[in-house]
């Protein structure tokens, strides 16, 4: 049976590393990530179908016990979990891969499963941990070291909470909420979503923007609607949001990553949009000399944004301005494209 050694302690020892890109010692890389030499035949869209691709198909994998991970998140937690808790894979893959799909995509196809992400998203968090080492006062300032207290406590309570995730509201309750919240929110109609397929955009118009909000900087604080609300009503990977005179553009994490059941279109480069928004802005009127960025193509989730400021603009120019550049970029060649051979290498 493999079993998990933390990155930190591998001392490039032969190993598998799950979710992520090859280390000093990596045999086998198991990861949806670009650019990553996972073998063909398993890859797929999560890190945690890899890995139950690899179970399926032991020939492709090299027989090495260490199995690890560098980053802690909810897919890779799970893809690790598959490979070293007994029994696991054989108990609950289904869930467990739908778990890691609302964690790296936030696309909810089953409430329990939900649950089990919001709770593995919690161990990590310094506010909502139960566990003392990851604790504000104790927290380790590596971030290594970090991932390794969480994955370890994640192992040992991912066979429970698969089994029984109601047993473990106090991990999940608060995201829950939050998430519930916005799903009613869209439902009611004070959230609505008008999709552009043509480029591939969901804008998401917030009427009411008194939404349940967490306490805590957890990833979810700083949205006004829950994510997983959001990609779970639309599959278009770019995402423009307006709330009063607050707008941001942000493109999907699947867009990111070498996604195998459909090819994406490709990210563009919004920097000269950033730059145009801001000309308009200083040249509107009640302009405040606000300035908008763009976070870069390659980023993970990036962002075209303003920031913690009103806009001047009409957000029907937004939309406008934004679906005029995504039409005309889309024709030339993209900015960032995770199958290329030397994607995030």
């Amino acid at each position: 049976m493999r079993r998990y050694v933390p990155a930190n302690l591998l001392d490039a020892r032969p190993h598998i590393v799950v979710d992520g890109a090859p280390r000093p010692g990596t045999v086998c890389t198991l990861s949806h990530w670009p650019g990553t030499p996972t073998p063909e035949a398993l890859r797929a869209d999560l890190s945690a179908e890899i890995a139950l691709g690899a179970l399926a198909r032991p020939d492709l994998v090299p027989d090495v016990e260490a199995v690890t991970i560098d980053h802690y998140d909810e897919d890779g937690v799970v893809a690790l979990a598959l490979l070293v808790v007994e029994g696991l894979a054989e108990a609950h893959a289904a869930l467990l891969v739908e778990a890691a799909r609302v964690g790296d995509f936030g696309v909810v196809r089953d409430r329990h499963a939900a649950l089990v992400a919001f709770a593995l998203a919690a161990l990590a968090d310094p506010e909502r941990t139960p566990v003392e080492e990851l604790r504000p006062r104790r927290r380790p300032a590596d971030w290594l070291e970090v991932c390794s207290v969480a994955a370890a406590e994640a192992l040992r309570l991912l066979p429970a909470l698969a089994e029984r995730p109601e047993d473990h509201a106090s991990l999940w309750t608060d995201e829950a909420v939050a998430y519930g919240a916005s799903v009613a929110a869209i439902a009611e109609g004070s959230v609505s979503i008008e999709e552009h397929p043509d480029v591939d955009l969901a804008v998401v118009r917030v009427v009411d923007a008194v939404l349940t909000r967490p306490a805590s900087p957890t990833r979810w604080a700083g949205r006004v609607v829950h994510p997983a609300a959001v990609h779970s009503a639309t599959s278009c990977l770019r995402v423009a949001t307006i709330s009063g005179r607050r707008y941001e553009l942000r493109y999907r994490y699947e867009s990111w990553v070498r996604l195998q059941s459909r090819r994406p279109r490709r990210r563009v480069d919004l920097s000269q949009l950033a730059g145009e928004l801001s000309a308009a802005e200083r040249s509107a009127p009640g302009a405040t000399g606000a300035s908008w960025a763009f976070d870069g193509a390659g980023a993970i989730t990036p962002s075209l944004h303003l920031g913690e400021q009103d806009s001047a603009l009409d957000p029907d120019r937004f939309v406008d301005d934004i679906v005029r550049v995504l039409a005309d970029l889309d024709t030339g060649p993209p900015a960032w494209d995770p199958y290329a051979a030397s994607a995030g290498a």
